[in-house]
């Protein structure tokens, strides 16, 4: 298939004269009454939504050929394609396949479809007929009820506006046959070639190269377009309307920012610079001085709330901006808001609040799993810059009261799986290395590795790698875990524990897999209108696509 694809690029992207002849068995795929098997290309230029062309033919080479002059007659001559996908119909079946009913009313019959595997075929016939991925990109079902607008804006990427029966049936009719179908389908680009599932790439094998490629995109894309000139983050983004919610999280923004800056740190880029620092520059409106028993300090503020996390992971993401770029000008800003953190320490060593009213002062009585641990991180990369042991000493405080008290009975099945705390752990075990920082982090790690999905015969394909704490299998939680696992690695294989680090490893390598199933790379945005932000980004389950 391989050379057949690529033959294909060069028709299409190169313009060469003809399609190659090959042997095919279509015996596996779906054949018309007439004996046709029906394909469809879609030709994307990285810029628009994909167009899509369909080919019928008794054989492969003639349905493409199809396709490919169908292509060549109607495209513009200033369209200048980059990559294709080829889809073959596999199967067709009534859209109410319980039912055996293709004809259905559009404001009452509910469809339930495969995300991401079910297509959907108009009036009996595949002249408007759209792929798996166009029915999630166009949002063509939603509630479980056909949109009939949202099918129409599909067609120019189609080429059918010039069918006029046919849009008006679809947007006057109030009963409309309708099949699905399901598809195999391939991806070609420039060095590239692989086949698809649900319009992505699949990965038995994990390589540095897949890794690196991965992150090159999201740093070359999505880190540099979610950031807006003011610094706010698209904080949530559906890529299939362009929403873009007004909901925030200035704790997050931190996360992600720090994320980018480790991103900077192996990958150098002056546009992702810019990025991050416009993402400084929006976190540095939050700060606001206040008094805490006496003591001057400042404060991450958001909707009227300080939280330790908040201050927390501002010092984390500072600190890495400061080991990096070797500027110092937030130090001072950095050792402030630790001592707000310290003097919300009590005598047993907690951080007594982890959200204070500002305005008031008031405790809201709110607590965080993971807030302690973002502190404890923070205490010991602001004191890895300025070297005060005063810092080491309050995260030592916090770290044994949760070890020695708050988790003290705490077993695998309830000890939370908090990446923060083992990021924090490895950092204090290497400058106060207590047998029991070590083993705290191991008890969590073997934990999150508990309830890893690993066997094949009880879990689809799709799901091994992650983890066996939400049914939908969200991309954020594993990311979270695999982040824990990487400083328990870390700890671990720096400090002579083989075996554990061994077994860190190799779980984060399944659980890197099914991530990036979800990670939007070209093929997977090709029938998206805003390319740039979605790609590089990470949806937010397998038929969520949220970003």
């Amino acid at each position: 298939m391989e050379n057949i694809m690529r033959n294909l690029y060069d028709v299409i992207v190169n313009n060469n004269d003809t399609i190659s002849d090959f042997e095919f068995d279509t015996s596996n795929y779906y054949q018309s009454e007439d004996g046709d098997i029906v394909t469809y290309l879609s030709i994307d230029n990285g810029y628009t939504r994909a167009y899509v062309f369909k080919g019928q033919g008794k054989d492969l080479k003639s349905a493409l050929e199809e396709a490919v002059t169908t292509y060549r007659e109607k495209m513009h001559i200033n369209f200048n394609p980059i990559s294709v996908k080829l889809d073959i119909v596999t199967e067709v079946f009534p859209v109410l396949r319980k039912k055996k009913k293709s004809r259905i009313n559009i404001r009452k019959d509910e469809i339930k479809y495969r995300r991401g595997e079910d297509g959907l075929m108009l009036f009996n016939d595949f002249s408007a007929a759209f792929l798996p991925e166009e029915i999630e990109a166009y949002q063509m079902i939603q509630k479980r009820l056909l949109q009939p607008t949202n099918v129409f804006n599909a067609f120019e990427k189609h080429l059918l506006l010039d069918q006029q029966n046919t849009m008006k049936k679809l947007l006057i009719s109030q009963f409309v046959t309708v099949n699905k179908f399901r598809t195999e389908s391939w991806y070609v680009n420039e060095t590239e070639y692989f086949p698809l599932f649900r319009g992505y790439r699949t990965y038995d094998k994990l390589t540095r190269k897949d890794l690196r490629e991965t992150i090159k995109l999201t740093r070359n894309n999505y880190f540099k377009q979610a950031v807006s000139s003011s610094g706010k983050f698209a904080y949530i983004y559906d890529p299939r309307n362009n929403n873009v919610p007004a909901k925030y999280n200035i704790l997050r923004h931190a996360g992600t920012t720090y994320s980018m800056l480790e991103t900077y740190e192996l990958m150098p880029n002056d546009g992702l610079m810019r990025a991050i620092e416009r993402s400084i520059k929006y976190l540095l409106t939050k700060v606001k001085t206040t008094k805490i028993n006496g003591v001057k300090a400042q404060v991450i503020v958001e909707k009227d709330a300080a939280k330790l996390g908040g201050n927390g992971l501002a010092i984390v993401a500072l600190a890495k901006y400061t080991q990096i770029t070797g500027d110092k000008q937030y130090l001072p800003l950095m050792q402030s808001m630790a001592t707000w953190m310290g003097e919300l320490q009590d005598e047993t060593g907690k951080f007594s609040i982890h959200k204070q009213i500002f305005s008031t002062g008031k405790d809201s009585g709110f607590v965080s799993h993971y807030y302690p641990g973002e502190a404890i991180l923070a205490l010991c990369r602001l004191y890895q810059i300025d070297k005060n042991e005063k810092w080491l000493d309050l995260a030592e405080n916090e770290a044994n009261y949760l070890i020695n008290v708050r988790d003290v009975k705490a077993n695998v099945r309830t000890i939370a799986h908090d990446h923060w705390l083992l990021y924090a752990l490895n950092d204090l075990y290497r400058e106060r290395p207590k047998e029991m920082y070590l083993k705290h982090s191991f008890f969590i790690a073997k934990a999150i590795l508990r309830i890893q999905r690993l066997n094949p015969k009880k879990y689809p394909k799709e799901r091994l790698g992650s983890f066996d704490s939400h049914s939908n299998a969200p991309s954020t939680p594993t990311a979270c875990r695999v982040e824990g696992l990487g400083a328990a690695f870390r700890l671990a294989y720096d400090h002579g524990y083989t075996e554990e680090a061994n077994l860190y490893k190799k779980a984060m390598k399944e659980a890197i897999k099914f991530q990036l199933q979800m990670h939007l790379k070209p093929e997977s945005v090709m029938y998206f209108e805003n390319k740039r932000l979605a790609l590089g980004a990470v949806h937010a389950n397998l038929t969520n696509y949220e970003l």
